[in-house]
């Protein structure tokens, strides 16, 4: 049964850059809770993705955008490659979907283009009532440091003002916003869940216990780390010789003949097995026992969430928001600065002399850890904001 003033019977638009396979998880089950789900995407594809694109089965409409890549230089020491997208129909899609409720990624170009839909259905009396608008931001403190500007800063308060409800993946990012000025009752949490279909959700393998089967997933790129990564894994199998370590590599880039081309110890062996599927990045955690995440700089991380849901112990850099938030040391895995190779070192020694059942009794707590975090988890999260909103909505019009 549908309620008036309620998601269920209701028409959402959602506006990203693109459906990622997490994504798609998420808005899938997202859309068995609302009326009517239209995703309105800038791009098929970013060209630094090695996805194919996937429409879910959902109503996926792209934009007509124009899109120019940026260089982003972060205080941290690294560069990273961005794509900035300009939608050019936003206005005039939302008016031919006509929403009562419109969800937009983010703090750019369309989240500007829809706050102004939504201030201009009020004037109009689109729908009679105005469409109401959630801003669904992903960042962190960290990664905002790159891109600084007092004009970017009055822009962000203008249009964080404009909003009804503003939703935060993470701690680091709510705290972001509050900092901005959002007060505490517009702000709700939609978390990010990782993709279902790379998780492994079988018995836990054991492993030889005179070796730590390490992996690491990921763009070989300058922002991820792993060039760092590489030299404290050579600086630590060198100081603890009779530490035998294997470190897989799973993902393509610039930095891939680097890797491979690199001299290590003797009880190090580097793999790398450039891009995968879905289904060998399964496997990949199927037959590791520990993740390391050496990454420079991450809004959150979700392979973060992928090793834990696959009963990985996590080793990571807290500059990705998902390391900071779900890994507790001792407990599912250890936070280690990405120059702190004493702490690197301590935490694979810790791990390489437990016995079987202590490396399987940190596995399944790994696991525990992230039990609740669910793409429909996530959607039941972003249904209750918009139910909210809607019930709100009715009851001022039932008093007029």
């Amino acid at each position: 049964m549908t309620v008036e003033g309620s998601a269920s019977n209701a028409t959402v638009v959602y506006l990203l850059n693109f459906l990622a396979p997490d994504v798609i998880a998420i808005t899938q089950a997202w859309n068995q809770k609302v009326g009517k789900l239209i995703v309105l995407i800038s791009v098929a594809m970013e060209g630094n993705r090695s996805w194919a694109p996937d429409d879910g089965g959902l109503d996926v409409r792209e934009q007509r955008t124009w899109t120019r890549t940026r260089i982003d230089r972060h205080p941290g020491g690294y560069e990273d490659v961005n794509y900035v997208h300009f939608p050019l129909d936003t206005m005039s899609q939302l008016r031919r979907a006509k929403p009562e409720v419109v969800v937009s990624a983010e703090l750019g170009m369309r989240s500007m283009l829809s706050a102004a839909h939504c201030t201009l259905s009020g004037w109009f009396g689109l729908r009679h009532r105005r469409c109401k608008l959630v801003l669904a931001v992903s960042t962190s403190p960290w990664i905002e440091s790159s891109r600084s500007g007092r004009l970017r800063r009055i822009q962000r308060r203008w249009l964080l003002r404009c909003a009804d409800r503003v939703t935060y993946h993470g701690p680091e990012c709510q705290q972001w916003l509050l900092d901005l000025g959002v007060s505490a009752d517009r702000l709700a949490p939609f978390q990010y869940a990782a993709d279902p279909t790379k998780i492994y959700r079988d018995e836990l393998q054991a492993h030889a216990s005179d070796q730590v089967r390490v992996v690491t997933v990921g763009q070989l790129i300058d922002r991820k780390g792993v060039r760092e990564g590489l030299r404290q894994m050579i600086e630590v199998a060198s100081s603890n010789p009779t530490l035998r370590l294997q470190w897989t590599l799973v993902g393509g880039g610039p930095l891939l003949d680097e890797i491979q081309s690199a001299a290590t110890p003797a009880n190090l062996t580097v793999r790398c097995l450039g891009n995968c599927t879905a289904e060998q990045i399964r496997d990949a955690y199927r037959d590791h026992e520990v993740m390391f995440f050496p990454t420079r700089g991450d809004e959150w991380g979700l392979v973060v969430d992928e090793a834990l849901h696959s009963g990985l112990v996590v080793i990571g850099n807290p500059r990705a928001q998902a390391v900071g938030t779900l890994v507790k040391d001792g407990v599912n895995g250890w936070i280690c600065p990405v120059d702190d190779t004493a702490s690197l070192g301590s935490a694979l020694t810790t791990f390489s002399v437990m016995s079987g059942d202590e490396r399987m009794t940190m596995r399944e707590q790994a696991r525990s850890s992230v039990s609740d975090r669910t793409p429909e988890h996530a959607a039941d999260q972003i249904t209750a904001v918009i139910d909210q909103l809607l019930e709100h909505q009715s009851g001022d019009s039932s008093r007029h």
